[in-house]
């Protein structure tokens, strides 16, 4: 009897179907790659049954050897997406680090009321006047100093150009109380605060607000226009 090997040639066929099925996996014509797999089985069993029967021995041992390896290539492909969902995900905290603590709407609203009262348009919050206000606040407390000028950003007019933000008038207040309203409640008491809270010529605003200090919470208010 005559032999044939045929299972490279058979194995290699079955190798490129179920590389397709890996490469297919997360798109809409995997069903279709499975049915050309089922295809070529078929194919290939009609083969061997004619080599047989003109007398050939055949040896097919490696094809189902190649068809145990595929699916364990196709496992080795999919590792990657799933660390692919997990980076995605990263994205939604630094979202979350981009709004305005409650503290802080609390008082852009407290803000915004005022000049509505006052028939002033309302100030629009930039968050990198926020970012600013947020470091300039934090800034006091652990220097322990109240003021305007810091020891180590200088005026709130060093402080803009550091941050890159361009004005073309601005404006600071701070406030060191355990409350919102009581720091509002202050400012609004205080000639000079007054006015950066209800200059018409201010568009934007960033305040800041922290914890800590003696005082409680320290406020920073940064309006630019």
């Amino acid at each position: 009897m005559k032999k044939v090997v045929v299972a490279s040639i058979l194995g290699a066929s079955l190798f490129g179907v179920n590389t397709g099925i890996s490469h297919a996996a997360d798109c809409p014509q995997s069903q279709n790659v499975q049915v050309q797999q089922d295809q070529s089985n078929a194919d290939i069993n009609k083969l061997i049954e004619s080599l047989k029967k003109q007398g050939f021995d055949v040896q097919a041992q490696n094809v189902e050897q190649k068809q145990q390896q595929a699916p364990a290539k196709e496992k080795t492909q999919a590792a990657p997406k799933q660390e692919q969902q997990k980076t995605s995900e990263a994205p939604k905290s630094d979202a979350a680090a981009g709004q305005l603590t409650a503290d802080e709407k609390q008082m852009v609203d407290k803000v915004n009321q005022e000049r509505e009262k006052a028939g002033v348009k309302p100030l629009q919050v930039d968050m990198e006047l926020t970012k600013m206000a947020r470091v300039k606040a934090q800034d006091m407390i652990d220097n322990n100093y109240f003021d305007h000028n810091s020891p180590k950003y200088g005026s709130p007019f060093d402080m803009m150009k550091q941050f890159g933000i361009q004005y073309q008038t601005a404006g600071e207040n701070i406030a060191g109380n355990s409350s919102v309203d009581g720091a509002h409640t202050s400012l609004m008491n205080s000639q000079g605060h007054r006015e950066n809270i209800l200059k018409s010529d201010y568009t934007k605003v960033g305040i800041g607000i922290v914890d800590g200090g003696k005082y409680g919470k320290m406020f920073v208010q940064e309006f630019t226009g």
